[in-house]
């Protein structure tokens, strides 16, 4: 079973992968392509480049095509709404972009969406705080999640009720 958790920055989709992770040991958690970025060296905020996007879209197509059960707390759904926010003027970045990430999304096996707006957005040195800025991306991420119709599930509570409500996904996948 691969779990791709998704939404913008800052509302809970690496608690609740670790709360997955802690309950269901069986499902690795995948590296974060965006932190991995930003330890080499790369930019994610605005000033964030085309090398940048096709640097992360390599990574993440690399992670996850990891065999067995994993959960993504990062997934290429993000990745795609970050480059059509970031890169709107762009069109050549944001069609190679889904042309080769759009294809993959029906490797997921559920899909969590958590909206954005639900906890105060903490500052851990990677993410973008601004809570404007998060809004605008999770637009994009719904606009992505109905154009390309994934199935999803939304994710809305306290990090207990949500987790509450994925076990029973879970257990009865």
């Amino acid at each position: 079973m691969r779990i791709a958790i998704t939404g913008a920055q800052g509302v809970g989709k690496t608690t609740l992968a670790s709360q997955i992770n802690k309950n269901y040991p069986d499902f690795k958690i995948l590296p974060e392509a965006a932190r991995l970025a930003k330890e080499a060296g790369y930019n994610l905020d605005q000033t964030a480049t085309t090398e940048t996007e096709l640097w992360l879209i390599a990574k993440q197509i690399e992670l996850e095509n990891v065999e067995g059960k994993w959960v993504a707390d990062r997934c290429g759904i993000d990745l795609l709404a970050y480059i059509h926010y970031l890169f709107s003027g762009e069109p050549a970045l944001i069609e190679f972009a889904a042309k080769t990430l759009a294809p993959r999304f029906s490797n997921y096996d559920l899909v969590l969406y958590l909206p954005g707006g639900q906890f105060a957005i903490e500052d851990d040195g990677v993410r973008i705080t601004d809570i404007k800025f998060q809004r605008d991306v999770d637009r994009h991420v719904r606009n992505i999640l109905e154009k390309h119709k994934i199935p999803f599930i939304e994710v809305v509570g306290s990090p207990e009720e949500r987790l509450a409500k994925i076990k029973n996904l879970i257990e009865n996948y």
